[in-house]
């Protein structure tokens, strides 16, 4: 296990519910006006039937977007867990940096929140790159975990230049 830099993964202060437009091709979600973290993902779209082009957009609770998810397929397996295909993660940190997570598969659990990526799982920002065999994302407590062999790649734009 290796603790991740993006403990903030798929977190934000207020949970995601509601459609607030979108097609059966493009879905896209909008936060539920209370700030339960614990609340459960509202995912409209029929059990079984693909959703192509899913956003899913995180705010805080002054409405600021902290957080944008996309998927080339989402797919309802029941009432409570979703397989998304192409996951796409972008937020910026602390220190204002994007960072991307890119899944290639992975099932979300509405209820409890929690994302398990059974794929190469690589988050990257301009100064490092970390890949994992699989992932597990607590995006409640906020934690998450690689797990298999993980592969880290850091980069310093700002090394001295030697004579």
């Amino acid at each position: 296990m290796v603790p991740l830099l993006v403990a903030l993964l798929l977190t934000g202060s207020a949970p995601l519910v509601h459609a607030a437009s979108g097609s059966k091709n493009n879905a896209e979600l909008a936060p539920e006006s209370t700030s339960s973290n614990a609340a459960k993902i509202d995912l409209p779209v029929p059990v079984g039937e693909p959703v192509k082009g899913i956003k899913i957009p995180q705010y805080d609770e002054q409405g600021n977007l902290t957080m944008n998810l996309t998927a080339e397929v989402a797919r309802k397996l029941d009432e409570r867990q979703v397989e998304l295909t192409k996951l796409k993660v972008q937020f910026n940190d602390k220190e204002q940096k994007q960072i991307i997570v890119e899944i290639p598969h992975s099932m979300l659990d509405l209820e409890t929140k929690k994302l398990i990526a059974d794929s190469e799982t690589v988050i990257s920002r301009e100064d490092f790159e970390i890949t994992g065999q699989t992932a597990e994302f607590d995006t409640v407590a906020r934690q998450g975990i690689f797990k298999g062999h993980v592969r880290a790649s850091f980069r310093n734009d700002n090394a001295p230049i030697l004579p």
